[in-house]
């Protein structure tokens, strides 16, 4: 046993690192422009005449699978390694919260101030541990906050107990001392919640992620241009498989999900290149998939004539949740 497959590593590593810009990535990007120059902006205006502002929101919102996370990761990333200067001198910093598990105000507070690197002390009400988030992020000069999953908190609720929350977030955008920017990423309930607010709605920015649509012909496309993209990193040619009915295959086995395809890319070409094959084949990614899921081999999407008759799309996205646990 070598725990570690060297030639499968180096060829995985290569793909893991490679990131692909949808058209909605300069969606995102355009959005989080606007929130950021804002608030450059009225930075300096309160550095010169102690003039407080409210900071801008992004809402970020799709099914679950389709890149939602990883493409503001890939931001929060960015910021970090560009060392944006803001008008104090300071490098600006983003944060990021999961909200799955968090149920209050009070328990979101500990996160948040965990994640900024301090701990609080059991005996801290609720307006003690926000303070202090206040506090902590001025010091550390976090900017910016991104509440992923951030449906959650609101689920279940009474809608006084959701109007709360939301006036909750929306006091961090006006926090007197140091205003902070949102984030908040989710399914598309998540939009009912966050934009039912007029105040709110009036600071916020929604940036949605759609499912593939695999009998649109611009999906069609992109998913081309995605499989292409990727190949290309390991020097695969995928030219032979090129084509409407595997892209529509390739869709269906992930459930009509961008970042699952990505996923399922990423084995079946790991698979090819560990079998030093020059191109790509569809016996690659239905092993990808039968291996993934533990089905019988050859039994797929991609290996079944009548695929749709054989496999339910609910079904299959069940199995990829279920797997991501």
């Amino acid at each position: 046993m070598t725990f570690v497959n060297q030639a499968k590593a180096k060829h995985l590593k290569i793909l893991k690192d490679a990131h692909y810009e949808f058209p909605r990535t300069h969606r995102l990007n355009e959005a989080v422009e606007w929130a950021f120059t804002d608030y450059f902006v009225n930075a300096e205006i309160r550095q010169e005449t102690g003039k407080g502002f409210e900071a801008k929101a992004l809402l970020v919102v799709g099914p679950s699978r389709v890149g939602k996370t990883a493409e503001i990761d890939k931001i929060r990333y960015e910021l970090d390694r560009c060392k944006l200067s803001m008008p104090d001198g300071r490098p600006a910093k983003m944060v990021k919260i999961t909200l799955r598990g968090i149920s209050s105000w009070k328990s979101l507070g500990t996160h948040t101030l965990s994640e900024l690197g301090f701990n609080s002390r059991s005996s801290s009400n609720q307006s003690q541990i926000w303070d202090l988030v206040a506090f902590h992020a001025q010091a550390h000069g976090v900017v910016c906050i991104h509440y992923d999953e951030c449906q959650h908190i609101f689920s279940g609720k009474s809608a006084d107990v959701q109007d709360n929350l939301i006036d909750c977030f929306k006091s961090l955008l006006k926090q007197p001392a140091w205003p902070l920017m949102l984030v908040f990423s989710g399914v598309q309930q998540l939009k009912e919640f966050i934009l039912r607010e007029e105040q709110l709605r009036y600071l916020v920015r929604t940036v949605t992620f759609n499912e593939i649509d695999p009998l649109c012909e611009e999906d069609l496309i992109e998913l081309n241009k995605l499989c292409f993209a990727y190949a290309d990193r390991v020097s695969v040619d995928f030219s032979e498989i090129s084509n409407s009915d595997f892209h529509q295959r390739l869709s269906f086995s992930c459930a009509d999900r961008w970042g699952l395809v990505i996923e399922l890319l990423i084995e079946a070409l790991t698979l090819a290149k560990t079998e030093n094959q020059s191109k790509i084949e569809k016996r690659h990614f239905c092993r990808a998939f039968t291996d993934r899921f533990e089905l019988k081999p050859n039994h797929s999407p991609f290996s079944v004539e009548q695929y749709e008759e054989f496999f339910r799309r609910e079904a299959i996205l069940e199995m990829w949740l279920r797997d991501q646990d």
